[in-house]
């Protein structure tokens, strides 16, 4: 019995995020990854302002379009990720400086992960999904703060923290699925391909 599942159709998931990659391996999914180019900061300027689940799967959509037309017979998914407190998105912080800001902010408080997933064919959307996860996070000490950002070096991550790792030791609690907070809703995007007959355990 191999150790994947060879879909129906090919594959390809529209992100360069390693965490996605791992989800989807873990799964047992046989993909390819072809990272989308769109240019992301244009898409949040004209959905400035609109309710965050609109944002993400905008994000996502955007991405597995633009791959989606450049292979037109693969099964294409796109994702997307906000990390979300008091109204205001907290970006992948870049630098260790901001990251050590972000955290400040959000320690002992509670906020949100946004993840948004979407699944694309010859460049029309076949179906899109966003949920969240809420996240309490321990009242952390400067130090604490700094020594975690030392270690993990979350600048790429959304909310400064990789949860999948050292970070779940920054939470009290998640309400959610830990699938949402590490950045794809993994159970509805499997039942989907496995709905539209992509994927078969049978097979």
């Amino acid at each position: 019995m191999p150790a994947f599942i060879i879909p129906s159709k090919k594959i390809i998931l529209a992100s360069g995020s390693e965490s996605r990659k791992i989800m989807l391996t873990e799964a047992g999914l046989k993909f390819s990854v072809e990272p989308s180019s769109v240019d992301e900061s244009i898409i949040k300027d004209q959905m400035n302002g609109r309710p965050f689940d609109q944002q993400v799967i905008a994000l996502a959509c955007a991405k597995a379009k633009e791959v989606s037309e450049k292979f037109p017979d693969a099964i294409t998914i796109g994702g997307d990720q906000m990390c979300i407190y008091d109204n205001e998105v907290f970006d992948k912080p870049g630098s260790r400086e901001k990251a050590i800001e972000n955290l400040v902010k959000l320690s002992g408080t509670s906020h949100f992960q946004y993840s948004g997933i979407c699944l694309y064919q010859s460049g029309q959307p076949l179906w899109e999904y966003c949920e969240y996860a809420e996240m309490v996070m321990h009242d952390l000490e400067q130090s604490e703060i700094e020594n975690y950002v030392d270690i993990e070096n979350p600048i790429h991550a959304a909310g400064a923290y990789k949860f999948e790792s050292l970070g779940c030791n920054l939470f009290k609690s998640v309400i959610g699925s830990s699938y949402t907070v590490r950045g794809m809703p993994l159970l509805p995007l499997l039942n989907k391909l496995r709905e539209l007959d992509i994927i078969d355990l049978n097979k």
